[in-house]
């Protein structure tokens, strides 16, 4: 009886931590994704960089996708055409297929700071 009780116990315990770590990395914050994905290094809050050979500002971003709730993951999943600097997009093409194995909800987070500073 022990025996059965202390497997039950391990069983549930390896389940919670099993959650504990999704949960922890769906809830990883749209800036924290930002700056391990290295977006920082091209992407700016406010100063648009495209002159410098580098990409168009967050604020530049947000404006493009204003009132297009869910587009802009849409774009990081290579699944529609950019809104910005569709001239130069085959430089950023190289960094989107890199995103392709982000989580929905990681997309999401990453899409709310991007588009709307959260």
């Amino acid at each position: 009886m022990k025996k059965i009780a202390l497997i039950l116990f391990i069983v549930c315990l390896a389940g919670i931590l099993s959650l504990t770590v999704a949960g922890s990395r769906a809830s990883e914050s749209g800036k924290a994704i930002f700056e391990k994905r290295g977006c920082g290094a091209c992407h700016d809050r406010t100063k648009d960089q495209t002159f410098n050979g580098l990409g168009p500002s967050l604020n530049q971003i947000a404006e493009a996708y204003k009132g297009r709730e869910g587009e802009f993951s849409t774009f990081l999943k290579c699944e529609s055409k950019p809104l910005v600097d569709k001239a130069r997009f085959s430089i950023m093409h190289e960094q989107v297929v890199k995103v392709k194995d982000m989580s929905d909800s990681e997309l999401k987070a990453l899409e709310k700071f991007i588009c709307h500073g959260e």
